[in-house]
């Protein structure tokens, strides 16, 4: 059996035992939980350096030195699946019997943004890598060119959320509201605040506070910040409407994949989905469930349209669900990656 060792920007061992217990959903993991089913036997490696312990300057080297010894630090593994892409990949070529397998929540972006010598050295790193896992098409395409990459190292893998964590459910509301999820900064909440401004409709953000920064909410909103995943999985449920805005492609911050696990999570609860349409999501949603960014009225529009017909909600929502069951779950996520991970260890 092909072993691997899944390395996170951030712990995640914790989060393991916690699903393990039936206290979180697995949408974090990618997969992990899932891969023994398919010849893989995959375990949390945790990095020894972590942002949290340090700040400034000091720990933006020691997010980036950490990839350094990474490679040494690894044990009974035969390929590494991991986002850190900054030097780990070129540096595991000294330790030829690893593989490694980057998967590209956001590098699109973070290239585009980068200085030159920055970028030469992201592109020779990943080109070092045996796979790189994009989560669309339009990002591996983007990838492809930015790093010369070759094509068939280049993978595009559905993200997935936890379809038996979030299940639909009927939660009675005392009024129907409007919900928007994330903390990605390529998320467009004056847009949205714009849209649902004078609506006859609660709304509820789960939303970073930098990401409200110079947004002015409108009476019916209200926000909440880093709340428990039940506490999230019950807003979910009691949606009327689940909204996702986010900034144009072309803006230079947040993550090309902005935006995908709220969809995950929204279309495995079962809800109506209205979202800001990127190329990216194409893969993820039909058209008429994509609106033009920094476009309030017609994001107003869409959002009207499933609140005042009630069949087209239920057609939008049994859909997202179907969705979620065929092709965005941690599983399906799984069975896909496990061929490649066996690939890359050989």
């Amino acid at each position: 059996m092909t072993r691997a060792a899944f390395v996170f920007q951030n712990p995640r061992r914790q989060l393991l035992e916690d699903v393990r217990a039936g206290r979180e959903p697995d949408t974090a993991l990618v997969g992990l939980n899932h891969l023994a089913e398919f010849g893989v036997d995959a375990r949390v490696q945790d990095p020894l350096l972590g942002r949290r312990d340090y700040s400034g300057l000091v720990g933006r080297l020691a997010w980036t030195a950490r990839e350094l010894p990474l490679p040494w630090a690894i044990s009974e593994a035969d390929v590494v699946f991991t986002p850190l892409a900054n030097v780990f990949p070129l540096v595991a070529r000294l330790r030829p019997s690893l593989g490694v397998v980057v998967v590209n929540y956001g590098l699109n972006v973070i290239h585009d943004r980068s200085s030159r010598a920055r970028r030469r050295l992201l592109a020779a790193s990943l080109r070092s890598a045996r796979a790189v896992i994009c989560l669309g098409e339009s990002q591996r395409r983007g990838m492809i060119e930015r790093a010369g990459l070759e094509p068939a190292n280049v993978h595009t893998l559905l993200l997935g959320a936890d379809v038996e964590w979030f299940t639909p459910r009927h939660v009675h509301a005392t009024e129907p509201y409007v919900l928007t999820v994330g903390k990605d900064l390529a998320r467009d909440l004056r847009t949205f605040a714009d849209a649902v401004r004078g609506l006859d409709v609660h709304v509820e953000l789960v939303a970073h506070p930098r990401n409200l920064a110079g947004v002015a909410l409108p009476p019916n909103a209200r926000v909440r910040s880093f709340i428990p995943a039940v506490e999230l999985r019950e807003l979910y449920a009691g949606a009327a409407c689940v909204v996702v805005p986010q900034q144009r492609d072309e803006y230079p911050y947040g993550s090309d994949g902005g935006g995908l696990t709220a969809l995950c999570e929204a279309m495995a609860m079962g809800k109506p989905i209205v979202a800001t349409e990127r190329a990216i999501l194409h893969d993820y949603l039909d058209s008429d469930e994509l609106v033009p960014p920094h476009d309030p009225a017609a994001l107003r529009g869409a959002i009207e349209y499933v609140l005042t017909d009630a069949g087209a909600a239920a057609e939008r929502g049994a859909r997202s669900r179907l969705r979620a069951e065929q092709r965005h779950s941690t599983r399906r996520f799984a069975e896909t990656l496990a061929p490649i991970l066996q690939a890359a260890s050989r």
